[in-house]
């Protein structure tokens, strides 16, 4: 009984010590400063979540030109801009010039951290994560991302992730961060014949699917009063062809892939593209199709009555 005592005694004493360590914890990873650098091709940008505590006396609008007064040193701001959050202000930043080659698939660029993140205390904690294309593999400072403290990249959709976490002092230590590039061409050209074969399946698929419905109301002529309904039930495998598409854009890191690849215009036409053809074909068809049916139905009425 007395060791039950005891042992009851002892885990309520270690929870009392625990929890407030753990919330401290919690507190400490909630209040670090998030810096995010976005290297997907078109806008690529530079995105701080600073924790509200840290502003102190300083007006949201003062700490953006603070920030941005800072990363123009280095690189041309685009645009700037501000949002507040419950914990947090997010402070994103556009950078127009970021890479210092960009060419044949080859990616250079690099980061002074004492302009990136100088701005805050040398103690203070910070999770800097690097968000590129999926098909682009990249080291800094030709090593591994492991070796300086970078997490596993984490793959999310289009973007694959590398996270760094410690104090600021950590990532001034590194001095300059020089980040080399390359897109994986095999892997690119690959996804992009599947991309753009979404066309000729939904062009065989239209094909197919307008001339079962024509057929279908030509055999079955009563079938013309609900041929709206009929209609859009055909569209459906099409509508599915499109979706797929643009999930297929998404996850196969073309969406980003494409913009680090091409110069701004032609990437969005690669983007685009396939889907708006797709989306105009997919009307075209079956109105042509409506048209057809009608012409025909009028001619053998015509001929019954001669």
């Amino acid at each position: 009984m007395k060791k039950c005592q005891m042992s009851f005694i002892l885990f309520f004493l270690i929870a009392i010590i625990v929890y407030p360590m753990t919330t401290i914890a919690e507190t400490l990873q909630t209040d670090a400063v998030e810096v995010d650098i976005c290297i997907i091709g078109g806008d690529n940008h530079f995105v701080y979540k600073i924790p509200k505590r840290l502003h102190n006396d300083t007006t949201y609008f003062e700490m953006k030109d603070y920030i941005e007064n800072s990363l123009s040193s280095h690189w041309k701001v685009e645009k700037a801009h501000y949002e507040t959050n419950q914990s947090n202000v997010a402070y994103t930043f556009f950078i127009e010039d970021l890479f210092q080659e960009k060419q044949n698939g080859q990616l250079k660029i690099s980061i002074p951290y004492s302009i990136l993140v100088g701005m805050f205390g040398e103690d203070e904690g910070i999770q800097l994560r690097i968000m590129a294309s999926k098909l682009t593999n990249w080291k800094v400072n030709a090593k591994e991302w492991a070796t300086l403290g970078f997490a596993q990249p984490f793959t999310f959709l289009s973007e694959r992730e590398y996270i760094f976490e410690g104090a600021v002092n950590e990532l001034l230590q590194q001095r300059v961060g020089h980040f080399d590039g390359s897109i994986v061409k095999g892997q690119m050209i690959l996804y992009s014949v599947i991309y753009f074969s979404f066309v000729l399946v939904q062009v065989a698929t239209c094909l197919f699917l307008a001339k079962r419905l024509k057929n279908r109301i030509l055999q079955y002529p009563e079938d013309m009063h609900h041929f709206r309904k009929l209609n859009y039930m055909y569209q459906i495998i099409p509508l599915m062809i499109i979706t797929a598409q643009i999930i297929f854009l998404v996850m196969s890191g073309l969406l980003t892939g494409f913009g680090l690849y091409f110069n701004p215009g032609i990437d969005l036409l690669f983007i685009v593209g396939p889907v708006l053809l797709n989306i105009i074909m997919l009307p075209m068809f079956f109105v042509t199709t409506e048209y057809d049916i009608s012409k025909e139905l009028r001619n053998n009425s015509l001929d019954m009555d001669m």
